[in-house]
């Protein structure tokens, strides 16, 4: 047990770090802004006295460390969540599908690429995909839905994207895979007669490829 938890912390303290990673890119964006900005207060502070200069100073530290206490608070919600559907979706995967460890790694290994080809991180893929899971039998069949959700996902929210719409656009895939071919609908997703009639009488491979060909030619 105290193995187990030690793991946990270290795959928590490296989203945590990842986190941190994907906001620094940014930061360093904003920093010449900042240095502008900070120019035109030292300008605006010339001609206050200097008790005043430095209760500016302190107050501007104040909102600064507060800044980043509060990344830093949700920089580790944000770790937690993701490895919270982590393990929902080993856990679905091995119910379901038997899975093995391997191909619960493969498919997080998927995501991760998908990441780096798309806008949809991989932490919103991963709720996605545990609520795919949940209508299939087989990995491959996930393997190949997974860049349909994206692609879909991408076009209904873009950069927006949470793991909440993910689960949502999942569970209208899921719903198309049993046979409901009406609730993609509402996506703009329609099928053929003939599209129709393989998502109702087809094997689960046949499916996911004809829903995965339908969502990507829409």
């Amino acid at each position: 047990m105290a193995r187990k938890t030690y793991e946990t912390q270290l795959i928590l303290g490296a989203k945590v770090h990842s986190s941190f990673g994907k906001g620094f890119n940014q930061a360093q964006k904003n920093l010449k802004a900042l240095q502008n900005q900070a120019k035109m207060n030292e300008k605006a502070f010339g001609g206050m006295s200097s008790a005043i200069k430095k209760a500016a100073g302190i107050a501007a530290g104040y909102l600064s460390f507060q800044a980043i206490k509060n990344y830093a608070k949700e920089s580790s919600a944000a770790a937690q969540a993701e490895i919270d559907a982590q393990t929902k979706l080993a856990t679905i995967m091995r119910q379901r599908m038997n899975a093995t460890e391997t191909q619960i790694e493969s498919i997080l290994e998927l995501t991760a690429a998908q990441q780096r080809l798309g806008v949809i991180g991989d932490e919103v893929q991963v709720a996605g995909a545990q609520q795919l899971a949940s209508y299939l039998k087989q990995q491959s069949s996930l393997e190949v839905l997974i860049p349909a959700m994206n692609n879909l996902l991408a076009q209904q929210k873009g950069l927006n994207a949470t793991q909440q719409d993910a689960v949502n656009i999942a569970n209208m895939m899921g719903k198309v895979f049993i046979g409901q071919v009406g609730a993609l609908r509402r996506a703009g997703v329609a099928f053929t007669a003939a599209q129709e009639r393989v998502m109702k009488y087809g094997s689960e491979q046949q499916k996911a490829a004809m829903l995965a060909q339908v969502i990507t030619e829409n």
